[in-house]
């Protein structure tokens, strides 16, 4: 059963990735816990629990799983990512889960990824030769992630009978993106493949294959060009400042998006991305320092017990999240945790008690019930955020709170309110200090809030405003040291 979750995960996501809006995300990460919980109340009560699921090395998991949870509820833009969360713990159960399914069923699972990826090359195709618009709307989100989940798919049709035309398919994906990243990152495991395959036990022996790798890379990074160069540089720097900022708790999972802004430096360059093109960075600026010790302990483990092409798959991953943010995106990440697991093998199963299975179910159900009911509110907050500009444009601010009036009285989706309703102040031509008044409530409940920031900053510049344009700045710098 678990594998079938699965396959409709690992095999529909990638494709459906360019639509991933906020009730696709939701089902996919619902359908991928109910598969989980589902898997376990059946194993309880028939063969019994993997003994493995206590084993020492999942340990690293339950602590990142905590962590993360906490860098989230602590964060200050929670109201602006709040469902982001899901999405890695979603590749979380996948990663544990996964260990405990046989031969077959991983099969079955990497047979619906090789279908896929089949699905997506067709969509390029016709993106390509038809629609003509490939450059524009790819299937995945990015053209880079597209590259990488490409990178990560070649190894498995490696190991397959007639894999050779889809790893084509795939190479041909990796040479239409342009992805310097994804270059790099397979030559990092080619490299990596040429020093352990059977029979490289010296280094002389792969000295002229290391070398044209070598001479490879040298020239992708000779491509490179400068305006990229020097936005990854911006974005790294952004990432240092906000772990710097709060280097224990970190600003949440996916919130350098919302938090990068703040943290842009100074100089000419000021570029706006939603990612940190370097993953480390990113998980680091995100989660904080001990939830990065704990996942990345925790995925380098991982790639050193796994066996297999997959393992360079991994490898490739890891190389092209040094300068990208593929692993960032979903799809990618969950296909990068299903290639992380390794098959548990006579670790033996637990019994549980009645009673204890009982109270299980129990707790089961109230989790479910917890994660519906904020599903259900985050869906309504989307909603009117939607009507709220309707009525903006009909009735006026007035209208608009009205409709934002629930998520007003909300701990968690008050910033992202306020915010909005200044938004719609300034765009509807209301009195600068009406916009001013919904910004200076969004700092009171985010004092990181970019959006505030830079607003306020506007509306205070206008002459015989200078002492609170002053003390603007006073209050920025004590955020921003």
């Amino acid at each position: 059963m678990l594998s079938y979750i699965f396959i409709f995960v690992l095999g529909l996501a990638p494709a459906l990735q360019a639509v991933f809006d906020l009730p696709l995300q939701l089902a996919l990460q619902r359908a991928v816990l109910l598969g989980c919980l589902a898997w376990l109340a059946l194993r309880a009560r028939g063969p019994g629990l993997p003994a493995a699921l206590a084993d020492k090395k999942f340990r690293p998991l339950w602590a990142a799983a905590a962590l993360t949870l906490l860098a989230l509820l602590a964060s200050p833009f929670r109201g602006h990512i709040f469902n982001e969360w899901g999405n890695y713990a979603a590749g979380l159960l996948i990663f544990l889960f996964a260990s405990f399914l046989n031969k077959e069923e991983r099969g079955r699972v990497e047979t619906a990824v090789l279908w896929g990826a089949g699905l997506i090359f067709a969509l390029s195709l016709l993106q390509v030769f038809v629609l003509k618009n490939f450059l524009d709307r790819p299937p995945l989100t990015n053209l880079n992630a597209l590259a990488l989940y490409a990178v990560m798919v070649i190894p498995l049709t490696l190991e397959r009978k007639y894999g050779w035309l889809l790893g084509a398919a795939m190479l041909v994906l990796v040479v239409w993106t342009q992805s310097l990243g994804a270059a790099l990152a397979g030559l990092a495991a080619a490299g990596c493949y040429a020093v352990s395959r059977p029979g490289a036990r010296e280094l002389k022996e792969n000295a002229w294959l290391l070398l044209g790798l070598a001479a490879l890379a040298a020239f992708v990074f000779w491509l490179l060009q400068a305006d990229s160069v020097a936005g990854r540089l911006a974005w790294w720097r952004s990432a240092l400042e906000m772990f710097a900022a709060r280097p224990l708790a970190g600003f949440g999972h996916a919130s350098f998006t919302w938090a990068q802004a703040g943290f842009q430096a100074a100089g000419a360059f000021r570029e706006h991305s939603i990612y940190a093109h370097n993953y480390y960075l990113e998980f680091l600026a995100e989660n904080g320092l001990p939830a990065a010790l704990a996942w990345f302990w925790l995925v380098f483990a991982a790639v050193r017990a796994r066996a297999g092409l997959a393992k360079y798959a991994l490898i490739a991953a890891l190389a092209h999240s040094l300068v990208d943010f593929g692993l960032s995106v979903p799809a990618n990440f969950w296909l990068f945790c299903w290639l992380l697991s390794s098959p548990e093998e006579g670790a033996g199963t637990v019994k549980l008690p009645l009673r204890a299975y009982g109270a299980a179910l129990a707790f089961g159900a109230l989790l479910l019930a917890a994660l519906l009911r904020q599903d259900y509110r985050s869906l309504s907050f989307e909603a009117a955020r939607a009507r709220a500009f309707s009525a903006a444009r009909d009735g006026g601010l007035p209208a608009a709170e009205a409709e934002l009036e629930p998520a007003l009285r909300s701990k968690l989706f008050r910033a992202p309110a306020l915010e909005l309703l200044g938004r719609l102040a300034v765009a509807g031509g209301a009195s600068p200090l009406a916009a001013a008044r919904y910004y200076e409530g969004a700092l009171l409940e985010n004092r990181y809030s970019p959006a505030a920031w830079a607003a306020l900053g506007k509306i205070y510049a206008a002459p015989g405003r200078e002492r609170a344009a002053a003390g603007l700045e006073q209050r920025r710098l004590e955020v921003y040291k």
